[in-house]
């Protein structure tokens, strides 16, 4: 028995099938185990070794070939088929009865769900769920103690065991109630009466819809598809988002429903075809199509007076924009966009989805006057009518000092695409040369500001003055010198070749994205240039040990150049290329962001590539990196990350989630539209941005009710990748404000998800409990324990935060050696 609960993998692989025998349960046959949906495979492994034959608690019970309808019908007599009902629209599956009044259920939640693989006992009358246990590993040993205290000679062993299970946390718990309590009042718009079906519809309307991705198809030769089914299951259970999409028109989520008409779950592409029938002009033809239509239309018009009741939500947008511009007003301006806070960029994105023009006089009025912030809003406002205001201040003589307005101005002016600065751009440019060191202080990022912008306008006349730039030997140009050869390759200017060739041979710099690129662009532009440009890229330094970053920039400059022949990159050299850009961070926060833009910019390049030179190639699909990746990168905080990944999965065709911004300043709006709960939902919504200002609202309010949600949302946090390696690089800003909003609350729940993180191999999620832990002496043991961890950075925080709870450490030469760091 303890050999099984140490190896619960083993024992479902091997062990089960050879530990029924040896109970006296005769074997049968295997066979594959029917159901109306893709099922994981530990879920096939356990069933099949069951074989239909009651275990424990658990009697194996198939969805067969279940329709859609059928489940409806049976749904409505209640009892355990409504339960069945309530856990498919939760995102699970039904695969099992256990003790009177239970079923059991396999959660299909995606990526990073602290619910992903739950094992969740649901009350057949409350529709209640409870986890059990996580995977179907764990649950076989479960059921293997289960059966055992059925015999008296190892009942109390079993017994003692079975207590030690580990339980799962406040995380899975909180994640599977909160999918169950959505998934029964999408149920009420499926089965239950009027009345219920306009509560339901009321309770949903503010609650933001995440519908999985369609699956992801092949395009073939003759035109037709090819659904794309996995060996293991990746993506979560569409069946309840697909159903909510459809009962929420209003919002044009409903579209969403038959893209999912090919989906590898039988029961999802059931329900899309009855779902369509249901709006089949002029009527429906089923009684089924016409039943759901009208309890559509009860529905969208409650959610329409529900949407309309709060009456005293009228921030007007230009109330709304002036607060954001106070905002800004309050954070320090920086000469260098790239030293710019998260905060500040943040609200400067704010400004530009959620401003009004109505403020333009008084920005403008500012920014006259030497307002630097001002100028800054200007650019983010993106009102053109600001152009010609832009360009004055740029031909004002110069009045010395760091030049920080016309810096402004120029960043303003590229933002807003203004192809009339152009000239004026390149004249400036040409007045500003940086010929000693306090030129290069003072003119410096003014003159990187213009090559950048120069090279965004594609303005060909400047392109002999930044070639005197790349050619420069002179030391105050060289933090110049990506963004010159970067805007040579926008540029296509064949005689910057050799100058570019010195750059990325030069054995004093290490290659840059930006020149190797931009030799990659030399090449597709010019076909006299293609062969030369081939054998740079092949014999760049150190090709073997390239920064990712730059490894997968030049195996897209090689693609371009021969797309078609035998000296392109293989498939698989790409994807392998592609995937340690994205997955492998680099030593600092910064440095990663960049490698990520990088190598998804080369994805966007290599869609092109494809489409042009391989019309007929099925092995484009080799590029998807997975609906959870284009999920994880399209929710990035960071701005240049998430904006690259939109045009690259774009480029492929790959369905972009309809994703929502939570900037501080809409919580107020979301607050007094749904109170309290609207923000539990914010904080969890798996498609939402900037989520870290939900977090600090809701520890704010300080209610017990948010813990539950922190834990879960943090949890999923806690599962990300680290963003850099560096061990005192600060942790990105979200991270720390969940692990703060859950200190600050300092409740048992969202303090055993924090221990759990403790506990974690993830530096930066260690580093940052050890510093924000919370006065709670459970924390002491774990803390105590990081002493002996090799790094300093993470001794450092745990002394420091032993000390702030009244706990003395010992000196160095009295600690134990230090332990080995997890892998």
């Amino acid at each position: 028995m303890l050999r099984v609960t140490a190896a619960p993998e083993r024992f479902l692989s091997r062990g089960l099938a050879q530990w029924l025998a040896r109970r006296g349960v005769a074997r049968r046959p295997s066979s594959a185990h029917r159901s109306v949906v893709a099922l994981p495979p530990d879920l096939v492994a356990l069933l099949s070794a069951l074989g239909g034959r009651r275990v424990g608690d658990l009697t194996p019970k198939e969805l067969g070939s279940l329709t859609f309808a059928s489940v409806l019908r049976a749904a409505r007599r209640g009892g355990a088929a409504r339960a069945r009902l309530v856990a498919l629209l939760a995102g699970a599956l039904p695969f099992g009865t256990g003790p009177a009044g239970t079923i059991w259920v396999y959660v299909l939640d995606g990526g990073a769900s602290p619910a992903r693989s739950a094992i969740v006992a649901v009350d057949t009358e409350t529709l209640s769920p409870r986890v059990v246990c996580r995977g179907a590993a764990a649950f076989a040993v479960r059921l293997a103690l289960v059966e055992a205290e059925r015999d008296d000679a190892l009942a109390t062993r079993a017994g003692e065991l079975l207590a030690k299970l580990p339980s799962p946390g406040v995380a899975e718990q909180e994640a599977v109630r909160t999918a169950f309590e959505r998934a029964r009042a999408v149920a009420d718009l499926l089965v239950a009466d009027d009345p219920a079906v306009r509560r339901a519809a009321k309770r949903l309307v503010h609650r933001p819809l995440a519908v999985p991705h369609p699956p992801r198809s092949l395009r073939s030769t003759r035109g037709r598809t090819k659904a794309r089914r996995p060996a293991e299951r990746t993506d979560p259970f569409a069946l309840g988002s697909v159903v909510e999409a459809f009962f929420r028109t209003e919002t044009g989520d409903a579209d969403l429903v038959g893209a999912h008409a090919a989906s590898p779950d039988a029961i999802v592409r059931d329900a899309v075809s009855v779902l369509e029938g249901a709006t089949r002009e002029p009527s429906p033809r089923t009684a089924l199509g016409k039943d759901l239509a009208r309890r559509r239309v009860v529905a969208t018009r409650a959610a329409k007076s529900k949407h309309a009741a709060p009456a005293s939500v009228g921030e007007t947008r230009l109330e709304l924009t002036r607060r954001i511009v106070e905002r800004i007003d309050a954070l320090r301006p920086v000469p260098d966009p790239g030293a710019a806070t998260a905060e500040r960029e943040e609200a400067l994105l704010a400004l530009g989805e959620l401003g009004d023009g109505g403020v333009l006089p008084s920005l403008l009025a500012r920014a006259l006057t030497g307002d630097v912030a001002a100028v800054d809003m200007l650019g983010a406002l993106g009102d053109v009518r600001a152009i010609p205001h832009l360009l004055d201040l740029l031909r004002r003589p110069s009045q010395g000092g760091l030049r920080l307005l016309e810096t402004a101005a120029v960043r303003a002016l590229t933002d807003l695409r203004a192809r009339d600065a152009a000239d004026t751009m390149r004249e400036l440019l040409e007045q500003s040369p940086l010929s000693g060191w306090r030129e290069g202080i003072e003119r410096g990022a003014l003159v990187r500001e213009l090559v950048g912008a120069l090279g965004t306008l594609r303005d060909e006349a400047a392109a002999p003055v930044i070639l005197q730039i790349l050619e420069s030997k002179s030391n105050e140009y060289r933090h110049v010198l990506p963004v010159a050869a970067w805007a040579m390759g926008r540029l296509r200017h064949l005689p910057a070749l050799p100058a570019l060739e010195r750059l990325v041979f030069s054995p004093k710099e290490a290659s840059s994205s930006e020149a190797v690129w931009a030799i990659g662009e030399l090449g597709s532009a010019h076909p006299s240039a293609r062969e030369r440009v081939t054998t740079v890229l092949r014999t760049l330094p150190n090709v073997e040990s390239l920064e990712p970053g730059v490894d997968i920039v030049r195996l897209t400059g090689l693609a371009k150049t021969n797309a078609g022949t035998a000296a392109a990159p293989t498939t698989s050299e790409l994807r392998r290329g592609l995937e340690r850009a994205l997955w492998d961070p680099a030593f600092r926060q910064e440095e990663t962001s960049r490698r990520q833009a990088w190598a998804l910019r080369s994805l966007a390049e290599l869609a092109r590539v494809w489409r042009e030179s391989y019309p007929d190639e099925e092995d484009h699909d080799a590029f998807f990196l997975g609906h959870e990746a284009v999920r994880y990168f399209v929710t990035r905080d960071d701005h240049r990350v998430r904006t690259s990944a939109e045009a690259a999965f774009a480029a492929w065709g790959a369905p972009l989630p309809r994703t929502r911004r939570y900037y501080s300043f809409v919580l107020d709006a979301i607050e007094e539209r749904g109170g309290l709960e609207a923000l539990h939902d914010a904080v969890r919504d798996p498609l939402g941005v900037f989520r870290h200002n939900v977090a600090t609202r809701l520890a704010e309010r300080g209610h017990p009710s948010s813990v539950r949600p922190l834990a879960e949302a943090a949890a999923r946090l806690f599962a990300e990748p680290a963003t850099s390696t560096y061990e005192y690089d600060d942790a990105p800003l979200y991270l720390v404000t969940f692990v703060r909003a859950l200190a600050r609350l300092n409740r048992p729940e969202g303090n055993a998800v924090l221990l759990e993180g403790l506990r974690s191999a993830h530096h930066h999620v260690r580093a940052v409990i050890a510093d924000n832990a919370p006065d709670d002496p459970a924390f002491v043991p774990e803390l105590m324990a990081m002493l002996g961890d090799p790094r300093s950075f993470l001794r450092s925080r745990a002394e420091r935060s032993l000390r702030a709870l009244g706990i003395g450490t010992t000196s160095p030469s009295e600690r134990p050696p230090p332990r080995t760091a997890p892998l």
